[in-house]
């Protein structure tokens, strides 16, 4: 499956270095140095970084606006939303919103980071690995990775009968 070459990087750093404790990342360079042996340009490499970038900063504001109240307020998608994310993706975001996974402001970084992928329709598997990255970026978000881990397994469970 080709999941566009920013979601590619993001996926192998996220498999080699996000779930490693902090003190034993490697540097920058060493990073760089290792996406270049696995293939990714430097085109790739730098795109992929500038994304991750951004969903950083928006994590940390999310972060600092999430409340605790539940939300109960219906998103409507623009156009441009429609145009780009197919009814699967869409559904799948309402769920994540309605089960708690994700709170409105998460719910709308992940939207832009989807879109922000260099591929014109993002697939439902994408959308997943954005939201995974979103996850795994804030802090705090045990809880809401651990619906999301639950909800894939269910997933994964009801689709192999």
């Amino acid at each position: 499956m080709t999941t566009g070459c920013v979601l590619d990087v993001l996926i192998y750093v996220y498999d080699h270095y996000m779930m490693s404790d902090p003190d034993d990342l490697p540097g920058r360079q060493q990073i760089f140095s290792a996406l270049a042996r696995e293939g990714f340009t430097t085109g790739e490499v730098a795109h992929a970084m500038e994304w991750l970038s951004v969903l950083a900063e928006g994590s940390v504001l999310t972060s600092s606006m999430t409340s605790t109240e539940p939300w109960r307020a219906v998103r409507v998608f623009t156009e441009g939303e429609l145009w780009r994310l197919s009814d699967e993706c869409r559904v799948f975001l309402t769920r994540l919103d309605r089960d708690g996974v994700l709170s409105p402001e998460q719910r709308e970084l992940v939207i832009e980071r989807t879109l922000a992928l260099d591929v014109e329709e993002p697939s439902l598997e994408q959308l997943k690995w954005v939201v995974l990255l979103a996850l795994s970026v804030q802090p705090g978000q045990a809880d809401a990775f651990a619906r999301f881990e639950a909800l894939m397994a269910c997933e994964h469970r009801v689709a192999r009968h």
